[in-house]
């Protein structure tokens, strides 16, 4: 007996779904249709954005190790959310060379060449 009324009541929710009339008890959805473009551009973007934000954890990671200044941090914040990406991902692969010698040399020479990208940038 209770399958029978479901089925008559999805039956009429279902019908009256079709024809614009459903109760207000019923929410009905809009579907926004996007081209083929518009997804692969959100889904980019999307995808950039995630990307972005972590390889300037990564980057500001080691310029809180690095840097005590909170000035200057502040400064190198700002001028991370206005570099192009090509340049984010060098500076983000220096940094991981920074973080791996910890205080040998090379780290040294790779933390210089970080510092300068991020101040001509």
């Amino acid at each position: 007996m209770r399958q029978c009324i479901r089925i008559i009541a999805m039956t009429c929710i279902i019908t009256l779904l079709a024809f614009g009339q459903a109760p207000a008890a019923v929410p009905q959805y809009r579907l926004e249709f996007l081209s083929s473009t518009e997804l692969a551009d959100n889904a980019l973007n999307i995808w950039l954005d995630t990307f972005v934000e972590e390889e300037a954890g990564r980057i500001l990671a080691v310029l809180d190790d690095r840097i005590k200044d909170p000035e200057i941090l502040a400064k190198a914040r700002e001028k991370l959310e206005t570099m192009p990406i090509d340049e984010i991902r060098l500076v983000a692969s220096l940094c991981d060379r920074v973080s791996a010698a910890k205080e040998a040399p090379r780290a040294d020479i790779a933390f210089s060449l970080v510092t300068a990208l991020i101040v001509l940038s």
